[in-house]
Formats: C-alpha cells, structure tokens, sequence
C-alpha cells in the first residue's frame, strides 16, 4: 500500500496526469488500489490533491540548491576568513619583533651582540642572557640597523610611526626588567638564600608589576 501511495505522490509531483485512482478491500482484508474499478467488490473513487505545478517545481528545486550551495560554501568561508586573520596576526607580530629588534639596536650607549638564536641583545644591568655572544662593530651596527629598518617598511603598516616604535621600545624595557626580576626572586625563594620577608615581597611585587602577574 505503502509504495503505491509513494508512486502517486511521485507522479503527481513531476505533473504526471493519472486520471481516477480507485480502492477497494478483498475478502481478506487487504486494501487495493487500481486505475480501473472491479466489479467483484464495492469500489470507491480516491480523492487525489492535484500536484505542483511545474514552476512550482521549479522554483522548489532552485531554492533548494541555493540552500545547498550555502552549507558548501559556508565551511569554506569560515577556513579563508581564519587563514586571513592568522595571516593579519602573523604579519602583526612579524611587525612587532622587527621593532623590538630596531630599538634594542638604536641603544647606542649600550654595546650590542647577537645571542645564539641569531637575536640582538644589549649588554646592560639587566642582561639576563649566559649564552654565546657576537658582538656588533660600529661598522656592522649601521649596517644591521637599516636591515632592521626595511624589515619595519616591509611588515608594518605604519612603519614611520614614532610612537608605535617607542611603544615598541618601552615594551622590550619592560620585558628585559621582567626576566631581570624573575631570575632574582627564583633566587630568593631558594631556602639556601634566607631572605627576608620584606625582600621576597618587595621582588613579587616587581614581577607582578613588570610581567603582569
């Protein structure tokens, strides 16, 4: 019964003209269903809902595979725009290691090397770094400061922008006092060290200050 109510929805959806369908029940109990009627048991006409039309149909199925199209498309979507902001993030903080690097080199009161991971450090109170070191000539400073200045033009937006590069500057301050004030405290909190109460307190406070905790 079942599939024969299916092939009549299906042909009256593709606008298939089926003319009368008719139904009766056997001495069984069994329901059918005919284009023709018997004369062997009482018969009764169905009603069938005429279908869609055809641009009924139509208009169905082109919305449809605008639906579809949409779901395609919208992990695709998501994918570009993640790749674009990891890309935007990645040329940011290319941007900002370049003037990291630019600030510590324009230190010119302080000697300047080059650590084992090929980084610029200044020589100063506080230098943490026990590593190898390659000092910089005056020669090969100038030389190395405008490399660092075309890595600036070429990875930040705004690379004349003074207070972006004293931003800059002030955050390796910052970060140089940081690792300073954490290697001390380790220190302190040795129980070998003794410190005293004050002392401890006083260091906590500079890391929470200078490494925002």
């Amino acid at each position: 019964m079942k599939k024969v109510i299916l092939g009549i929805c299906i042909m009256g959806i593709a606008g298939i003209s089926l003319g009368a369908i008719y139904k009766w029940v056997d001495d069984e109990g069994r329901v059918h269903y005919s284009d023709k009627p018997t004369d062997k048991h009482k018969t009764r006409e169905v009603d069938i809902e005429p279908g869609p039309s055809p641009e009924e149909i139509d208009t169905a199925r082109e919305r449809a595979e605008r639906l579809k199209q949409r779901f395609l498309d919208e992990p695709v979507k998501k994918v570009v725009d993640q790749s674009e902001n990891e890309n935007r993030l990645a040329q940011e903080q290319y941007c900002l290691e370049s003037r990291h690097q630019l600030a510590v080199l324009q230190e010119m009161h302080l000697p300047v090397y080059r650590d084992e991971q090929g980084r610029f450090r200044a020589q100063w109170q506080y230098d943490t770094y026990r590593g190898k070191r390659e000092y910089l000539d005056d020669t090969m400073r100038a030389a190395t400061i405008k490399q660092a200045r075309e890595k600036v033009a070429a990875s930040c937006k705004h690379p004349d922008d003074a207070k972006a590069q004293e931003l800059a500057r002030e955050q390796w301050l910052r970060s140089e006092y940081c690792a300073t004030h954490r290697v001390e405290l380790e220190a302190l909190e040795q129980p070998s060290a003794r410190a005293v109460r004050q002392d401890l307190e006083e260091k906590r406070r500079l890391v929470k200050m200078y490494c925002g905790e």
